[in-house]
């Protein structure tokens, strides 16, 4: 319908304001009115406000003779004008028509219509033009429907009924929906409480809890070595997954998930005589950090058995064997010891024996987990302290000292018995044989380093790493033998790991000189020592009859070379004493003692000869003995006297007095 004020029923789009949107706008009328910003002033604009409040007029009739002076000068914009204004009205005649004939259309239409209101009718009969009216009339135009709807009142409230209970059955599986939800969220939240509880109790136990490099979305424990082999601490960190009841998974990659111990078995003919113990396996539903801690155990000993079998390649000469399964050690041709990787699923310790010796399998079992956690201090010592080498000059990992030190360990506590038997043994020998001045001595525990002498010394990380490597690479015992007050022997035992395995006995006729506090033992201090000594002690006699081998220089190889030496030394000290001691009681200087073909004999003028020697016999006791000679008439007599440390056959006379008899002619044979 047209507005009030119109005689139209339709309308133009609206004209928005002209008044500048934005300040761009603003500023580009200005430029294009007042010739811009320079040409304007302020007394300009004040005259022409003050010019328009005062008179519109002139405003008006300026402008208008402005417009006449611009028709003047276009004339072809007037008639431009015009012939838009016509085509505008005629456009607007066009559409005026064309409502008027919809306006038609519909009310005569309606005018018939039975389901309109009464009021409705007569608003159509009031709206028809009277020219259609005098023409068609009304009411002369009707409409029906082609096909009756089939939506009855029956059927919509059926359907409302059907939508309702849709409705419902949607309302109640939302509700069995969100109901299950919450079930499933408390039940989620009860297996990731028992879940985090375990997490947690590992993080307090100190295990380190991360994101699996390849899976950052997953939580992983690193129960490896950080200072392992490569191939070992890569692999060392696992999932921990949750089990459909809470519990944790632990996902074991390289182990999978079996339990292993390196096992010490000692064989004798064939016979096991000795085994390590091996630990139960922990159940699969142990606690975590329990579980965490096999784990790591087992991933441990594998590489202590990979460690061993890299050494084991270069102890031939030790010999030490490896193939696919053990290692053999034969320490004799009865003897071995075998070194094996073991599953703890079953087992079998019915030969185990836990001792506390030194030799038993027990102790490599556990020197042998030592030797590699001392090996691993050593590595993280090495990477925190010393400059890394670059990429290209990185050096290749050199086995650790592990079977080494054991056999060099076995050697040593061995060596050191035989020692300590032998020189127990000779001393008790010499006094049955009436010296009562022998004695014998022996340190066999390892002896107080330099770094560790003196209390001012500072202790760090390094300190600690050289003496346990003094203690497992500087073994050292200490052996004092006494024949008579002026003839004592010193020896000292020190195992050698690298570059070979073995022993080295230092024989001396001083006692050892201590280190100085900067751990030097100079040629000067041992020379100062030896002074002192010769001072206040008489000379020893085996500084002249038989001195030992420099012990810095060349030291004797083994164990049977430094016995052989102290024998060799006792039986001369024995001869030298004898011929003393008869030369006094006898009063005679024609009595002494030489070096013969045979060895140390005691000789006298008279051509009577006693040989001293001290063996071994089948039993394996030392035994003195004094093979003497004489002339009886014109055949030369001879008899031997034997003393051991249990029994002799000289009726309880000293070797002294057998030696006096033979001299002064008394011996009986």
């Amino acid at each position: 319908m047209a507005s009030p004020g119109s005689p139209f029923s339709l309308r133009p789009w609206p004209i928005g304001d002209k008044q500048p949107k934005n300040l761009g706008e603003f500023i580009a009328r200005v430029n294009a009115e007042r010739g811009g910003f320079r040409n304007l002033t302020e007394a300009k604009l004040r005259e022409e406000i003050a010019a328009q409040e005062n008179g519109h007029i002139e405003t008006d009739e300026v402008s208008e003779s402005s417009e006449e002076e611009g028709e003047e000068a276009d004339p072809d914009k007037a008639k431009n004008v015009m012939a838009a204004r016509e085509e505008f009205l005629k456009n607007i005649e066009t559409a005026h028509q064309s409502a008027m004939l919809g306006l038609d259309f519909i009310s005569l239409l309606s005018s018939k219509n039975k389901l309109d209101t009464e009021e409705s009718r007569k608003a159509a009969e009031t709206s028809i033009s009277a020219a259609l009216r005098e023409r068609v009339g009304i009411a002369t135009i009707g409409a029906t429907k082609v096909n009756e709807s089939n939506i009855t009142d029956a059927r919509r409230q059926d359907d409302i009924a059907v939508s309702t209970g849709w409705r419902l059955v949607g309302v109640n599986n939302m509700v069995d929906s969100v109901v299950a939800a919450a079930e499933k969220l408390e039940k989620e939240m009860e297996l990731e409480t028992k879940y985090w509880a375990d997490i947690l109790a590992v993080s307090e136990n100190g295990w380190a809890v991360c994101a699996l490099p390849q899976e950052p979305h997953t939580l992983g424990v690193r129960y490896g070595f950080a200072e392992s082999a490569p191939d070992f601490r890569n692999s060392s960190i696992a999932p921990l997954r949750r089990n459909d009841d809470g519990t944790v998974r632990l996902d074991l990659g390289r182990i999978g998930g079996g339990s292993q111990r390196v096992r010490v078995t000692l064989k004798k003919n064939g016979i096991i005589m000795d085994q390590s113990p091996l630990p139960g396996r922990t159940p699969d539903d142990a606690p975590l950090q329990d579980r965490v801690l096999e784990a790591r155990n087992t991933v441990f000993h594998q590489e202590l058995w990979y460690e061993i079998n890299r050494e084991a390649r270069t102890l031939l000469s030790s010999n030490v064997y490896s193939d696919s399964s053990s290692i053999t050690w034969k320490q004799d041709a009865e003897t071995c010891v075998m070194f094996t990787l073991e599953d703890l699923a079953e087992p079998d310790n019915t030969h185990e024996r836990i001792s506390d010796t030194q030799c038993s399998c027990t102790a490599y079992y556990v020197y042998m987990q030592f030797l590699l956690f001392q090996g691993h201090r050593q590595n993280y010592h090495r990477r925190t302290t010393m400059a890394q080498l670059p990429p290209s000059r990185v050096a290749m990992h050199q086995p650790y000292a592990i079977l080494r030190a054991v056999v060099a360990n076995n050697e040593y506590f061995r060596d050191c018995k035989v020692m300590a038997d032998f020189l127990e043994d000779l001393a008790s020998t010499l006094r049955r044989a009436g010296i009562s001045t022998a004695f014998s001595k022996s340190a066999a525990q390892p002896l107080m380093p330099t770094l560790l002498q003196g209390n001012l010394t500072r202790r760090n990380a390094k300190m600690e790493l050289n003496f346990i490597n003094y203690l497992v690479g500087r073994l050292e015992s200490a052996f004092e033998l006494t024949i008579t007050p002026e003839a004592r022997i010193f020896a000292r035992g020190r195992v050698v790991i690298v570059p070979y395995v073995g022993m080295h006995f230092g024989i001396s006729l001083t006692p050892f000189s201590t280190p100085n506090s900067g751990g030097e033992n100079t040629s000067k201090n041992t020379a100062s020592t030896s002074e002192e000594n010769e001072k206040k002690e008489p000379q020893n006699p085996l500084e002249r009859s038989y001195p030992p081998s420099d012990p810095m220089r060349e030291a004797y190889p083994n164990a049977g070379e430094a016995i052989y030496y102290v024998r060799q030394a006792a039986i001369r000290v024995v001869a030298q004493k004898l011929a003393d001691e008869a030369s006094e009681k006898l009063g005679r200087d024609d009595i002494d003692w030489s070096e013969l073909l045979r060895g140390p004999t005691v000789t006298d003028r008279d051509d009577k000869e006693a040989h001293v020697d001290i063996t071994v016999d089948i039993d394996g006791q030392l035994v003195l003995s004094l093979d003497a000679k004489w002339q009886a008439g014109k055949t030369i007599a001879s008899r031997r006297w034997t003393w051991r440390a249990d029994r002799d056959n000289a009726e309880g006379a000293s070797i002294t007095d057998v030696l006096t008899k033979v001299v002064d002619g008394r011996a009986q044979i």
